[in-house]
């Protein structure tokens, strides 16, 4: 579930006030206060702005992805390292868990998709339409 901004500092006020926002419908009380929680953890480190949606994800540069990697690898938790950087232990473990099986080269970005010179390509459209054994000959 995709929670508004307007929801989301709502309920970090209340939770500061010692109050609970009423949970909402297909969500388990304990998953939801657990995300209450999460929110209130990110706006006393980055502030109010952390909860507005983002246009587009952040390019994390390999340094950056580093040094991350390295306060996990010296003992610091992924919750709190996470925390930090402003994004979810899920993504973080996908780059610690990268950097252990492959190095530092894996946390590079690698571009997607289709190779740019394969779309320039005219390809061969004259195809006929029967081929040689269904023709009588």
């Amino acid at each position: 579930m995709r929670y508004s901004y307007e929801f989301k500092k709502e309920c970090v006020e209340l939770f500061k006030q010692g109050k609970w926002m009423e949970t909402p419908e297909g969500v388990t009380q304990e998953a939801f206060r657990k995300k209450i929680r999460y929110w209130v953890r990110l706006v006393d480190f980055h502030g109010e702005e952390i909860l507005k949606h983002k246009e587009q994800d952040k390019k994390w540069t390999t340094e950056e992805k580093f040094k991350w990697i390295s306060k996990v690898l010296v003992g610091n938790s992924y919750k709190s390292v996470a925390i930090e950087a402003g994004i979810s232990s899920g993504q973080l473990y996908n780059w610690v868990n990268k950097y252990k099986k492959f190095g530092y080269n894996s946390l590079v970005i690698k571009k997607r998709g289709r190779n740019p010179e394969m779309n320039d390509k005219q390809e061969n459209t004259n195809i006929d339409m029967y081929p040689l054994y269904w023709t009588n000959q």
